[in-house]
């Protein structure tokens, strides 16, 4: 079997042979070790046998870290239909052509990672991906498609009541009215009306 020097390859691919390389060696040190610790009881092989299983394992975490650089695609989707309570994939891209990876956060992982990244920033003007998420229709509150859902209609904007799908929809369409309430309050001290 031919081995292409490092020299010859991208970047990316050297990334991409060092994270396999790790991910084989830790799974061959792990597996022997496995296979070792299930061999029958033998008395006088035990203590070496331990000895080797330890080693194997203790070889294993030595290893080089696994890391994976990846990008988000900038979707995410939900092969669960529109219930977000179930399953959501976080769509990601690897430098290196052809690799696909994707993170998959089900049930409450999926409410902790929200709150982890809404820490960091959030922008109350994303739009939703739940179809309907927003709409200012006439909507039956009674229809089983809504459960769970809040109408919101903000005083002073003139909007209509819209139609949210989960609490931090609620909270982007109230900060988003409370922009512009706060931007016309200021243009009418500008305009000498306040």
């Amino acid at each position: 079997m031919n081995h292409t020097p490092d020299t010859e390859l991208t970047e990316p691919q050297q990334e991409l042979r060092r994270a396999i390389a790790a991910a084989v060696r830790f799974g061959i040190l792990t597996h022997a070790a496995d296979k070792i610790i299930a061999l029958p009881q033998d008395y006088e092989c035990d203590p070496g046998r331990g000895n080797a299983v330890d080693l194997l394992r203790e070889w294993a975490l030595d290893s080089e870290p696994l890391t994976i650089a990846l990008e988000w695609a900038g979707s995410v989707s939900y092969p669960e239909g529109s219930d977000l309570t179930k399953k959501a994939v976080v769509d990601c891209r690897h430098a290196f052509q052809g690799v696909t990876v994707d993170l998959v956060v089900e049930g409450e992982q999926r409410i902790k990672l929200a709150s982890l990244l809404d820490r960091e920033a959030r922008d109350p003007y994303a739009k939703c991906s739940t179809p309907g998420c927003g709409t200012t229709d006439d909507c039956d509150a009674s229809d089983p498609a809504l459960f769970a859902w809040a109408r919101l209609e903000v005083a002073g904007t003139g909007d209509r009541p819209s139609w949210y799908c989960t609490p931090m929809c609620v909270s982007n369409a109230l900060a988003r009215a409370g922009g512009e309430l706060a931007a016309a309050d200021h243009r009418a001290e500008l305009d000498g009306g306040l």
